[in-house]
This record gives structure tokens, sequence and C-alpha cells, in this order.
């Protein structure tokens, strides 16, 4: 129809090689009047490139990955790589086959520290172009993208404490080595700064994967209703914190001016709450651009960066922190 050659359709289609202007013009022309999609699975048995890559982590239902994946899909998309999500924990490990069998140029993983004891990243990478999130304070021999939650929790306890604030709450994950928990460890690293002792009846470790809204409403009311006193929370994630302060409402608890709360993360909803919550921004959109990037290049073998990428975070002071000398304490 455009009355062209094979080969100069496939340059306009592949956007490679010079064609002219009347040329192109003829065959977009003629694609779009025949509706014409070129075969995927025939342009990738010539390319030997499937333009698909894989995301492995926890469920999308957990706002802070869900924010992830959008950033991964989106930059994707840009590169002409389409995305397959995959939700995989150590129960369901043995899908990993299934997956790694799959169509897929390169892998993304969110959440290495669920399950690298149970699977070799550095034998998967030398058969796929690979790389992880981390953000738990572990090195991987793999290209990885990370923030550093651990810092990230110390601003938080930091500046509850600057508000005057001694009795506050952690409620964090629960971890089989509390060395290995960079959130918890970031609100010793402030307690021990400004010279406070740890009080252990004040940290509540929550089960892997139950850090949500519900589960930080009901263990808030049965802390409060037991008779612990604190005058913060700093919750480690911003889900827990929400929760929290719908449950310090219901015990007749008003916040900021009866309790001080913070989360991290910085979902949209933390915003939109009433009040509204002061938390830590964590990127998590730019972490996903910036995994897709790296995965990219390293599909493409251009900019084989080894060093990791740290992206920053930031306080982000809203409505739900109020100085402590302006509080009357209720022991």
């Amino acid at each position: 129809m455009a009355k062209v050659s094979v080969s100069t359709v496939s340059r306009v289609l592949n956007n490679s090689g010079y064609v002219s202007a009347e040329v192109r013009r003829r065959i977009e022309a003629a694609i779009k009047e025949l509706n014409y999609v070129p075969n995927r699975a025939a342009r990738s048995l010539r390319s030997q490139q499937y333009r698909q890559v894989a995301c492995i982590g926890p469920s999308v239902s957990n706002l802070f990955y869900n924010d992830i994946v959008i950033g991964v899909e989106e930059t994707g998309l840009t590169y002409g790589y389409t995305l397959s999500w995959y939700h995989l924990t150590r129960d369901r490990i043995e899908d990993i086959h299934v997956i790694l069998n799959g169509f897929y140029d390169g892998i993304i993983f969110l959440a290495p520290f669920d399950i690298d004891d149970l699977i070799d990243f550095s034998k998967i990478a030398q058969n796929t172009p690979i790389c992880l999130y981390s953000d738990r304070g572990k090195s991987y021999d793999i290209p990885y993208v990370y923030v550093d939650l651990r810092a990230a929790m110390r601003k938080s306890v930091d500046y509850l404490i600057s508000q005057g604030h001694e009795d506050i709450l952690f409620l964090g994950y629960q971890f089989d080595d509390p060395a290995d928990n960079p959130r918890y460890q970031g609100y010793l690293d402030a307690l021990e700064a400004h010279g406070l002792p740890l009080r252990t009846h004040l940290v509540q470790m929550i089960p892997n994967h139950q850090d949500t809204i519900s589960y930080g409403h009901d263990l808030v009311r049965k802390i409060v209703e037991s008779g612990i006193f604190f005058s913060a929370i700093a919750a480690s994630n911003d889900s827990l914190a929400v929760g929290a302060l719908r449950g310090l409402r219901e015990v007749g608890l008003k916040v900021p001016e009866d309790i001080s709360v913070t989360g991290c993360d910085d979902i949209e909803l933390a915003n939109l709450i009433t009040p509204a919550l002061t938390t830590i921004h964590i990127p998590r959109h730019e972490i996903g651009v910036q995994l897709m990037e790296l995965l990219i290049s390293r599909i493409n073998n251009t900019h084989m960066r080894e060093e990791p990428i740290e992206l920053p975070t930031r306080m982000v002071i809203r409505e739900s922190v109020s100085r402590r000398d302006r509080i009357t304490a209720n022991h």
C-alpha cells in the first residue's frame, strides 16, 4: 500500500535508519488505514528481546510498594517495555521457577530481604539481568536502589524529642534479630543521642506484612486501655500511624493535643486525613523510575554502574505533632 520495501517499513516501525519524510508519511498512513500492529512474538524471535520485565514483591495492597510499581511501569512503557507483577513470599518461593522460565528481558525484586536466604540472586543474574530495591540496610552484589531507613526513622524520633517528648511509643516490624531492623535502630539512635533510656514497654513489634491501618488501630486501643503512658507515637509506616490516629480518637484522646503521632513513607493518605500526618517522605515513585532505568541499562549493557543508587528522605511537618509543654499529660 505504501509502495516501499519491507525493509523500509521495518526502519519506520523500529525507528532505525534514515527514511525520508514523504516515505515515512505514506507508511504511517498505510499503518493507520490497515490498523496494522507488529507481531510481537515474531519481533522477539528476531531481536532476541521480549520487551517485557517482571517485578516481584509483596502485595501491592501495601500502598508503599504500589507507588514503586507505578514508577517502574510508567518508565518501562516509555522505553517500550511492558510489566508483569508477581506477589511472591517465602511461602510461595517455588513459584520463582515459573517466573525465571518466563519470557522476560529482566527482573526487579522489590523485597529481596524476604527471600534472599532461599534463592541465589547472583546465580539468577548470570542468566537474566536483575536489580533490587533494598531498604533494610543490607548490601548486595547485584545492582540495587536503596534508602536509609535507619536515618529516616531517626529524623522522625529526633523531631518528637525536639518537641519535648520523651515517652515515645514505637510501632515497628518484628525481626528475628533487632540489629537487622533499620527503623528500630533509628529509634534507638535517637534515644541514645538525646540521653534517653530505652523503655521496652514502649516498643511494640508487629508481625511482618501485618503493618496495616486496622492493625495500628487495634493495637493502639489495646495499649491505651492497658494503662501504658506515652506522649507520642513514632510509627514505622503511615498505615500504622493512620490506624493509631483513629484508635486514639475512639478512646477519647486528641491528636496532637493529647498525643503526637508521626509516620514514615508519606503515602497520599497522610496529607488527606485530619489532622494531616507529620511523616518522613520516601520517594517511592522515583525508586520505581530508578529501578527501571537501572534494569534497562543492564539489559542493553549500557552505563553498567556497579555502585548502589541511594535516594534521599526528608521530614514533612504537618499537623499531628504538638510541643510536650503544651500538653496536659494524663497518666
